[in-house]
């Protein structure tokens, strides 16, 4: 099948937003419909397909993330993941957690609600990261829990090892991988983070309304289920990760996940890398060539499909405006433009993207 048959969106418009939202595959479409179908018309209580809806998905995203099946839980969103491990962790008085994102307004509520569960927190936005850089103000204090971006908005990679020596003993490294998957290559064993939190809705392809956390052996003894459940553990005395499962998941959100991450591993996960990064250089280069400052990593540096960069004198709005137009879709991000583009993304469209740039 062509990829204008399994992305409509590529009839409408050249869509290069998927660091802030995907458009759905038709073949995720289609597995919500067909889900949406059965919840109306059959006997949806008797429907194998939905039943073992979350099974699929928990298999399908450990293939991808690189884990076991068991490793990985379900959520509706990667917060409610975040603060039902949070909530189910033990943690002495006044701990102390460092929090890491470019959104001020969700460092301010994760704050917050962190204090509430009486941690000391240390927020810091990491713009243009240096793990390294940034934790070294910190002198020798060391955190009980951390949470930060694995590529941050820009596209710059965090150094896992290097939050790791930030933490105190029995600490827990928790990372967001919204843009980390499945643009990066290392598997979640690779990372040496303790839970990888992971939207369906960016590069994965996927609906809004789910999310997986992928957490370590390690952790799992530690972490008392928020919900209730009524699966027990199944891997020796270490829980399933299913028991940290949130309740009524939507069948239609996993069906379609379970299609899109189905798509991506048909296509494979080598290739889907090697397009998206073949896409950032050829993006880099032409921005660079048409005199834009460009934000995200160079060659020198791990890359993921983001190439953020400000036009020579006008503003993200403007350009995004006058891009519009032209029915191409690009994201932006303060005073940047943000272009994603994802594997399906030709060379053709990007030429074409070329010369509507060099006439802005």
């Amino acid at each position: 099948m062509e990829f204008s048959a399994l992305f409509p969106i590529r009839e409408r418009c050249l869509y290069l937003d998927h660091a802030q939202k995907a458009p759905l595959p038709k073949p995720c479409a289609d597995a919500m419909a067909a889900a949406l179908a059965t919840l109306r018309e059959g006997s949806f209580w008797q429907s194998r397909e939905l039943s073992l809806a979350d099974h699929q998905v928990r298999a399908l995203v450990s293939q991808v993330v690189g884990c076991h099946p068991a490793d990985v839980s379900l959520f509706h969103h990667p917060l409610e993941a975040f603060f039902a491990l949070v909530c189910g962790l033990p943690a002495a008085p006044r701990a102390a957690a460092l929090v890491a994102s470019e959104d001020q307004q969700a460092l301010q509520r994760l704050g917050a609600l962190l204090g509430r569960l009486g941690y000391e927190v240390q927020s810091v936005a990491p713009v243009r990261w240096r793990s390294a850089e940034t934790l070294s103000a910190f002198g020798e204090r060391r955190f009980h829990l951390v949470l930060a971006p694995w590529v941050d908005e820009l596209g710059w990679i965090v150094e896992p090892a290097t939050l790791r020596q930030s933490l105190a003993p029995g600490g827990v490294l928790v990372l967001d991988a919204t843009h980390g998957v499945p643009c990066r290559p290392e598997s979640f064993y690779e990372l040496g983070a303790d839970a990888l939190l992971l939207p369906s809705h960016t590069w994965l392809l996927g609906p809004p309304g789910v999310a997986a956390l992928v957490s370590t052996q390690k952790l799992r003894r530690r972490w008392a289920p928020a919900f209730p459940s009524p699966r027990h553990p199944q891997l020796e005395d270490v829980a399933d990760g299913a028991c940290f499962d949130a309740p009524d998941l939507a069948a239609p959100a996993l069906a379609g996940w379970a299609a899109s991450l189905e798509l991506l591993l048909a296509q494979g996960l080598a290739e889907v890398r090697t397009r998206i990064f073949a896409h950032q250089r050829t993006l880099t280069r032409t921005l660079v060539e048409l005199g834009w400052e460009v934000l995200s990593p160079g060659a020198a540096h791990g890359v993921v499909g983001i190439v953020a960069a400000k036009h020579p004198f006008f503003p993200a709005q403007e350009v995004q405006r006058r891009l519009e137009e032209k029915h191409v879709r690009v994201g932006v991000l303060g005073d940047a433009v943000r272009f994603a583009p994802h594997f399906y993304t030709t060379i053709a469209e990007l030429e074409a993207l070329r010369q509507l740039l060099a006439k802005l």
